[in-house]
């Protein structure tokens, strides 16, 4: 008896964290905007602000934490942006607060002009 009432306690936590779970991914997907409104092509230069969390010198890709850019009804985000000349990654460092231009090219938006914020 002392067995089958352990195995329904675990169940039953399992069950109420899987709920938990799903809630939060719920409400985080709510608060999300959807990507069809978001736009890539909208505004020829966008100017934006964020912190740059990673740097592929290789590839020429800046991945910055970003604040709303409404110019093209983007939601604040991390994602990655090429650079439109690998030069403007020099002096630039992880953790560093940004403010970049970005260029819609092919569908993308490409960092075409980038200074450490003051």
């Amino acid at each position: 008896m002392l067995k089958f009432i352990k195995i329904i306690a675990l169940v039953t936590t399992i069950a109420a964290l899987s709920a938990c779970s799903k809630n939060e991914a719920a409400e985080q997907k709510t608060s999300a905007v959807p990507m069809e409104h978001m736009s890539h092509e909208k505004a020829e230069m966008v100017q934006a602000v964020g912190v740059i969390t990673a740097i592929d010198t290789k590839g020429s890709i800046l991945t910055i934490s970003h604040e709303a850019i409404a110019a093209i009804n983007w939601p604040a985000m991390t994602m990655g942006f090429k650079v439109a000349d690998p030069k403007l990654l020099n002096g630039l460092a992880v953790g560093q607060k940004v403010d970049f231009e970005l260029k819609a090219e092919g569908g993308n938006q490409v960092i075409t002009n980038i200074k450490p914020k003051k």
